[in-house]
């Protein structure tokens, strides 16, 4: 199993809120940290642990989520169920890293036995109209409004930002299963895509498009439209 790195809050919130998880908090500039994630990735591969979700959290990039755990020094590990934190580890031991993993991975899979297998993956489908759905104007792009990592994604968001749209969004490269199957959902082969009211708007030309003509606000729900 690889390690989740989320890119935004709410990717980060939900990487943590279901399921059985262990959490690495880190920093980029913690030379400890450097060496420890290469030991929770490695402990990531290992098939005894699958009952386990490896998330990686830098610090830097989400301080409020470290503050709601309160921790005041990395590496820290912590070790979730259901969002509630079951067990913590703090430091740069791979061997108590390793124990603990081992411990907390055989109590996820008795607790996975008892309760049953897991339910059935969501079809692509069903995901990408639960997604394209889940607020009113949703924004499919490459990375974040904060960080987009492409210059469409970048003008995109610039422009909504102009005509005070305000907008959800989802980052494509942090799932490529959403990346590739929103691509046949929409019938539409390029990123970012906006969405308004569960239903494609279009890609950057089209926006940019509607917003010179002064048709863009017309094509967005009201509950998007700054007051």
């Amino acid at each position: 199993m690889s390690v989740v790195i989320p890119s935004s809050a709410s990717e980060a919130d939900a990487a943590l809120a279901s399921g059985s998880c262990v959490a690495n908090f880190c920093a980029t500039w913690c030379e400890p940290c450097t060496h420890m994630n290469a030991v929770f990735a490695e402990l990531a591969s290992e098939g005894s642990n699958a009952a386990l979700r490896f998330v990686q959290i830098d610090c830097d990039a989400f301080p409020e989520l470290c503050e709601r755990h309160g921790l005041e020094s990395v590496p820290a590990f912590l070790f979730l169920h259901g969002g509630a934190v079951t067990d913590t580890l703090t430091g740069a031991s791979a061997p108590d890293l390793a124990l603990k993993v081992r411990q907390n991975a055989l109590t996820a899979s008795i607790h996975t036995d008892a309760v049953g297998a897991p339910p059935a993956a969501v079809p692509i489908e069903e995901r990408c109209r639960q997604l394209t759905s889940r607020a009113p104007v949703v924004l499919f792009m490459k990375g974040s409004p904060a960080a987009p990592r492409c210059g469409f994604s970048r003008k995109i968001c610039e422009l909504l930002t102009e005509q005070k749209v305000s907008f959800d969004s989802f980052d494509i490269l942090a799932d490529e299963e959403v990346r590739q199957g929103l691509k046949q959902f929409s019938n539409w082969p390029t990123y970012p895509q906006l969405y308004a009211d569960g239903k494609l708007l279009g890609g950057l030309d089209i926006v940019r498009e509607l917003a010179e003509e002064d048709e863009l606000l017309d094509s967005i729900p009201a509950a998007a439209k700054a007051a």
